[in-house]
């Protein structure tokens, strides 16, 4: 199973407490984070503390999370959801806008993928979702090594529009090549 605490230079990424539900309102309620997220936007505290309730009762072995903090405080989240019993992965991840062009978030999914990679010698893929007209995401997954495999057009109902996803894959032997 995965370390619940990973560290890099600059982050700890840990597992969410009960408490870290007024961070997740701060920056889930922020107009441009939420821009391209299907969470509801405007966003309650009340939402905000049934999304970390949820994200703590999670089962670590399969759907393992954690808030990304910076300074002790809580600025985002990286999620994984496992499949095809540990041989794919779907990636998920968000930063506060305060953060963003810091390269944060790409330290904090750095590390979760070695993570993976490492104590999943089956996983052979990682994949992500992303609304296609997020830039930020896309220049993440690209520099991380991911290939964008495709774009399902109008593929999700988000805050009263049709959006297209765009879907981004990395490999185990573009992650080890990545590595060397």
């Amino acid at each position: 199973m995965l370390p619940e605490t990973l560290r890099t230079d600059r982050l700890e990424l840990r597992p969410f407490a009960s408490s870290d539900a007024a961070a997740v309102f701060a920056y889930s309620s922020d107009a441009p984070w939420a821009k391209y997220q299907t969470t509801p936007h405007p966003y309650s505290e009340a939402e905000a503390e049934r999304f970390v309730a949820d994200l703590i009762l999670r089962d670590r072995s399969m759907k393992p999370c954690w808030a990304i903090t910076s300074d002790a405080e809580v600025i985002g989240i990286v999620s994984l959801a496992f499949d095809a019993d540990h041989r794919i992965v779907v990636l998920g991840y968000g930063i506060q806008t305060l953060h963003w062009g810091k390269g944060l978030v790409g330290e904090a999914v750095s590390v979760v993928l070695d993570q993976s990679f490492e104590c999943y010698p089956i996983l052979s893929k990682v994949r992500a979702h992303t609304d296609a007209r997020n830039g930020g995401s896309i220049r993440v997954l690209t520099k991380l090594g991911f290939s964008h495999e495709g774009t399902l057009r109008a593929n999700q109902f988000s805050k009263g529009e049709y959006v297209d996803e765009a879907i981004y894959g990395l490999l185990r032997p573009e992650w080890e090549f990545r590595n060397r």
